[in-house]
């Protein structure tokens, strides 16, 4: 008989089972069937398939294959080794219903039938024949480790059986190798009794095998099997889909017909059994186990892309997206048919402006044809991209303002696309005028890319160089003595290398000096304008020079921790003597910034004399808390996890927390809640499920900064 062979291509299949040959994947499906002959006599026939194309070479079928024969109470009697004849192999031909689907190019099948004949004579309970082997491909989607599962096929001969020479129906057809997805399928699974019994159909598991440690057991092992282990939401009553939509397969009791709409890829296994009644009796159930290819079946489609909108432009490239066809015929201005071509991605010109609907036939003039309509939009140029650059702030880094005045003639602006770019910098922004703040100088260059609301798109690109001051922190008030020098406004004379304009000029030495001697007769605020070399940064200040003895401080009044410290700044000055009172809690009372750490709440009073004996004096409040109590620790009595966004969990509140541990215990004493994290709250559930409302034990220790500690238990109640 001519081999034919039926290959459905999987890439994932063929690397699976490449790289798992060793254990001999192969095994595709089979089933068992007896004739009795009389006088005690069964031929009984067993008939395997295999995978050709991706089994394990080594897989062949077995020669001899071990057919063991149990009896009713499981225990082994004989085994039947039966011989392959070649003659009897071959190679299955594929069928579809459909004209215009092509069969897919990488299914290899191959069966084969083992036959002989047993003697069985009568025993209460009859007899099980058993052939068992391994491996199922390791590809099959809808099982659990299905390179470890193998194959069972077996069948029953009972006491009535024996008594009344039966013969177990003959299935009519093989089921087919694949299937198309989401394409309905009808397949018939009948069979014929050749004693003319009644015969009820339905789908049943498959029977689990040998393993990759025996996969070929001579004898079988024994009896009895457990059934495949399905995977997820597989199951006798979806086979192919685990619910993911489609028609589950299904099989008409009566008749044998198997229908559904599969719409997953892959491989999956199958179980058919038919029941044999007699006057009524169940005396007999055959079982057929194979595995189907579920792929797609190459149906004809027509597709292409092309810009959906042109702008500026008449010619347009077509890109062919159809699949399955070899011929095209296109029309570029559907319904008008003067323009047409046959190649598979054509370029064409148009006249004009406007819009045009474009036609694909993919296959014409075949039965199996199909037709692909989209439309291109050709636009004259209407849209022009700008916009207006401002610095808005060059002090540490450079804050840029853009102001778009971008312009269409046709429609309106929908969308803008703005990069930045300064060497390893890269700013993005979708607004109409966005802000732009960089932290990296040189070279910058500003992309916008501007779309209409018809699709068209037009960018502008602009560079200039990035420059910014850095801070140059000057005192925001300076005091002098009245009847001292003057005082210097900027003492560290940054920026030597930029402009500096100070006003007003009066009582200055220098309006143009980056730090000018001030002699003002009373206090006095000067402005400075410093700009940058490049002309590009220009950034303002302000200092106040008060003519009297001059001293700022802070805090002036601070509330800290117990245990904790806080820092005392007063202004800076190398020509100032500094002295803190009381000195108690200080580290040291003799300088600006000295640290203090009472332990009560405590004024401090500063006094500051210049070089010119002016004496200034400030005063600073500390207050000093202790948290690490109630109600400073709040713990809740009840909540209630319904997701309104008020009391939706258990949580320890404090601003002072630093450690904490909380454990909830349910009224039998199981721990249902624990964290370490301050702030994360308990949400009712226990295990992901939500327990029901109780009273709940609860139990908090935690750790306040600066080292108070505090713990308590107590009770919460959960409200749903």
């Amino acid at each position: 008989m001519a081999q034919r062979i039926i290959r459905i291509s999987f890439l994932i299949i063929a690397f699976f089972c490449l790289r798992n040959q060793a254990h001999a994947t192969h095994i595709v499906g089979g089933e068992m069937t007896y004739t009795c002959l009389g006088n005690n006599q069964y031929q009984v026939t067993l008939t395997i398939f295999r995978d050709c194309y991706y089994g394990s070479p080594a897989a062949w079928f077995d020669d001899p294959a071990s057919i063991g024969v149990f009896d009713a109470n499981n225990n082994f009697l004989f085994q039947e080794l039966v011989g392959w004849d070649p003659i009897l192999n071959d190679t299955l031909d594929p069928t579809l219903d459909n004209e215009c689907f092509t069969v897919p190019p990488d299914v290899c099948v191959h069966t084969t039938y083992y036959s002989t004949v047993i003697t069985l004579p009568y025993q209460p309970g009859g007899y099980q024949l058993v052939y068992q082997r391994c491996c199922r491909n390791q590809t099959i989607v809808n099982l659990v480790e299905p390179l470890d599962v193998g194959a069972t096929y077996s069948i029953n001969i009972g006491d009535q059986a024996l008594l009344e020479c039966n013969s177990s129906p003959q299935f009519n057809n093989w089921p087919p190798l694949f299937l198309c997805v989401n394409q309905p399928f009808q397949i018939d699974q009948s069979a014929v009794d050749p004693d003319g019994d009644s015969l009820v159909y339905r789908l049943c598991n498959p029977l689990m095998g040998a393993d990759p440690g025996n996969p070929m057991p001579q004898p079988p092992n024994f009896p009895p099997y457990d059934t495949v282990p399905w995977l997820g939401n597989y199951g006798v009553n979806d086979m192919l889909n685990a619910g993911m939509g489609g028609v589950p397969m299904t099989i008409d009791p009566q008749t044998g017909l198997l229908t559904g709409t599969p719409v997953i890829n892959g491989q999956f296994v199958i179980g058919i059994c038919v029941e044999e009644y007699r006057n009524g009796e169940l005396i007999g159930v055959s079982r057929r186990d194979y595995q189907v290819n579920v792929g797609d079946c190459g149906e004809v489609t027509s597709s292409f892309f092309a810009p959906e909108v042109i702008c500026e432009g008449l010619t347009v490239a077509f890109q062919n997206q159809s699949n399955n066809a070899e011929n095209y015929l296109w029309y570029f201005d559907w319904p008008n048919g003067s323009a047409t071509s046959i190649e598979e991605n054509p370029v064409f010109t148009y006249p004009d402006t406007g819009l045009y609907t474009i036609m694909l036939i993919a296959e014409p003039g075949s039965p199996c044809t199909d037709t692909f309509f989209s439309e291109v939009h050709l636009l004259p140029h209407s849209l022009f991209a700008d916009f207006e650059l401002e610095q808005a702030d060059c002090v540490d880094s450079l804050t840029l303002q853009i102001t778009d005045s971008s312009i269409d003639t046709l429609t309106n602006i929908a969308a803008y696309d703005w990069q930045l770019t300064v060497g390893n910098t890269t700013l993005h922004s979708d607004e109409k005028n966005p802000v732009f703040a960089l932290t990296e100088e040189g070279l910058a260059t500003l992309t916008l890319v501007v779309t209409s609301g018809n699709g068209c798109m037009d960018t502008l690109v602009q560079e200039f160089d990035a420059s910014f001051l850095d801070d140059p922190n000057l005192e925001d008030s300076l005091g002098i003595c009245i009847a001292a020098g003057g005082v210097h406004l900027n003492p560290d004379n940054q920026f030597s290398d930029a402009t500096w304009l100070w006003q007003p000029a009066t009582s200055l030495d220098d309006p143009t000096s980056p730090n000018p001697l001030a002699t003002p007769d009373s206090t006095t605020t000067y402005s400075v304008t410093i700009t940058d070399a490049e002309g590009f940064c220009v950034i303002e200040k302000q200092v106040t020079v008060i003519v009297s003895p001059f001293v700022d401080v802070s805090p002036v009044i601070d509330t800290i921790l117990e245990g904790q410290s806080v820092q005392l700044m007063a202004t800076y000055n190398p020509n100032y003597t500094y002295h803190w009172s009381p000195a108690e809690g200080l580290d040291n009372p003799e300088i600006h910034n000295t640290v203090a750490s009472p332990t009560e709440e405590t004024v401090y009073t500063l006094t500051v004399t210049d070089a010119n004996g002016c004496v200034a004096t400030r005063t600073v409040t500390i207050v000093v808390l202790t948290l690490c109590e109630e109600p400073f620790i709040f713990i809740p009595t009840a909540f209630s996890p319904n997701g309104d966004g008020l009391n939706d969990s258990f949580r320890v509140m404090g601003s002072n927390i630093a450690e904490i541990n909380v454990i909830v215990y349910d009224r039998w004493g199981e721990k249902v809640f624990e964290s370490s994290t301050p702030g994360q709250g308990w949400d009712g559930t226990f295990r992901g499920k939500a327990l029901p409302p109780d009273v709940y034990g609860y139990y908090v220790e935690l750790t306040c900064f600066g080292g108070l500690h505090f713990a308590k238990k107590g009770n919460v109640t959960l409200f749903r």
